[in-house]
């Protein structure tokens, strides 16, 4: 993590070295790179916008912000570089950059926060975490600058994201950067030769991977997988739940999906979970493996599928704009479609598996529950609660401005960022799309699938509880392994799961856990 003063250069120090390497000598380049942890020949090709469109900003001459991000190479931080040197032309204000890499970002703001050492004005975070930092007073309350403020123009953000990860009991705490739900991926031309629609169910999804796995579906010769499904430390437990979601949530979001709300007991230890463990298992042996059961990362997956290697994928919205850019084969190709659901649901009252009626299944159609997951959610940027004064203004006002859709609209449709779409003038607007080079059948797909996923009254809100990552990564990612590997069987894993999460749950503070469970659910815990 580069967090020594040696590596702190303002943005236009940033710009300039980025400059300097495509003509000083290699070896002197990639210093200079390593000293900003972005590689010598990386960049984004759109890397400023026209600045005559933008709303006029205040002066902010003498102020020096410093922003903390993730290590460059995950498209999230380049886009926020490049909006800070527009930024400063428009403001006067020195802008800093430090990143750090996934694993270390959260201990480093917390750490930053608890010593009241205040490094840093501005992070920019997943939204789950804001429930660590403000339950103590760490983050700034952005409520009444974002009702004040006409450019940002907040009612255009999705209603999920800003009332689910922006806010925190009922304030606004967080400025969306970013959109994230996961969607289903397909071979449109190979659906067609087959005569059948997009999977609307997990067992239609299963019939068409094994079906397609082993066939070569790109005219290679070789055989190719009928399901590409990341599986890494960071994804496994997702791309479980985008499965088992659709199983344990049937009443809107508030109902949530991974615990009872009045117990703060998970629901894992019912025959709707080991169904979709199963399912999910299944996924797995139509898919690549690697030497040593190695987990191939999502990149892998994406570049698998662009370059038609896979019938069938789960993933975020950045396999689509991935594809606008690309020279895949099968560009054109290719469809977009909200996640399956599932006709047999949890009956919580009884814990069984039941088929779905209007009753425990109000928002089904035809039978089948479509339980959408926001996996992740999407990056935002808070502001350190300390500040005041001049340095606050112009810590919120850097938000504002990389979240405006003069900004964010550039960003969401650029290969390069890690950003996806989050306003609801992005999904709506599909010209836009087509003009910067999505075929119209794709866009209309892409932004249809997103659109129904956000707007869908069972989405599922990722897990949003202190330490969240204990429960995903430390706990579930280890047993999905073994399980995957055939190390141990479904019913051990459920067991080890149930236990694991009550004993960290235990560990925490149960009712505290639950407190922060339904907040996230906006729902009173009795």
């Amino acid at each position: 993590m580069m967090l020594i003063s040696d590596c702190l250069l303002s943005v236009r120090q940033f710009l300039i070295a980025r400059l300097l390497t495509r003509w000083l000598p290699v070896g002197l380049s990639l210093a200079i790179a390593a000293c900003h942890g972005i590689s010598a020949n990386e960049s984004r090709s759109d890397s400023s916008s026209d600045l005559t469109k933008t709303t006029p900003h205040p002066n902010f001459e003498g102020v020096t912000l410093t922003v903390l991000s993730l290590t460059p190479g995950n498209g999230i931080t380049e886009p926020i570089i490049d909006h800070a040197a527009q930024f400063e032309a428009l403001t006067g204000v020195e802008i800093k950059m430090i990143t750090a890499p996934f694993d270390l970002l959260y201990q480093e703001i917390l750490n930053d926060f608890r010593r009241g050492i205040h490094n840093y004005d501005v992070v920019i975070i997943p939204p789950q975490w804001k429930a660590d930092y403000v339950q103590y007073g760490y983050l700034q309350d952005l409520t009444k600058r974002v009702k004040t403020d006409s450019a940002i123009q907040w009612e255009d953000i999705a209603v999920f994201f800003r009332e689910y990860y922006a806010t925190y009991e009922g304030k606004v705490y967080a400025i969306p950067l970013d959109g994230e739900v996961l969607s289903l991926y397909y071979r449109s031309d190979i659906l067609e030769q087959q005569g059948v629609i997009p999977p609307q169910t997990w067992d239609q999804y299963l019939d068409l991977a094994q079906k397609m796995d082993g066939q070569d579906l790109n005219n290679d010769g070789e055989a190719d997988y009928g399901s590409c499904i990341a599986r890494t430390l960071q994804t496994n437990s997702r791309m479980l739940w985008a499965v088992a979601s659709s199983f344990l949530q049937t009443q809107g979001t508030q109902q949530g999906a991974f615990f009872d709300s009045d117990t703060m007991k998970p629901l894992v230890n019912n025959p709707a979970f080991i169904e979709a463990l199963a399912i999910y298992k299944e996924t797995a042996t139509y898919g690549p493996t690697k030497p040593g059961n190695e987990t191939l990362s999502a990149m892998e997956i994406r570049s698998l599928f662009l370059s038609g290697r896979c019938a069938l994928t789960i993933d975020w919205g950045n396999l689509g704009t991935l594809a606008m850019k690309s020279n895949s084969p099968i560009k054109n190709q290719f469809g977009t479609a909200i996640l399956p659901g599932s006709p047999k649901v949890l009956d919580r009252e009884t814990g069984q598996l039941v088929t779905c009626n209007q009753s425990i299944c109000p928002y089904s159609e035809e039978g089948i529950n479509y339980a959408p997951y926001a996996a992740f959610g999407g990056w935002v940027g808070t502001v350190n609660g300390a500040l005041e004064g001049k340095t606050l203004d112009t810590a919120y006002a850097f938000l504002s401005y990389m979240s405006q859709p003069e900004q964010s609209n550039l960003d969401v449709m650029t290969s390069s960022t890690g950003f996806n779409p989050y306003r609801m003038s992005q999904l709506t607007n599909r010209q836009s799309w087509i003009e910067a080079g999505m075929n119209k059948q794709l866009a209309s797909r892409y932004l249809n699938a997103i659109y129904m996923s956000l707007n869908n009254p069972n989405i599922v809100l990722d897990l949003s509880i202190p330490q969240y990552e204990v429960y995903q990564q430390e706990i579930l990612h280890p047993i999905l392994m073994d399980v995957l590997n055939n190390e141990i069987s479904l019913s051990e894993a459920i067991l080890k799961i149930d236990s694991s999460w009550e004993e960290k749950t235990d560990e925490l503070g149960r009712e505290s856990q639950r407190q922060a469970y339904c907040q996230s659910l906006k729902i009173e815990c009795n």
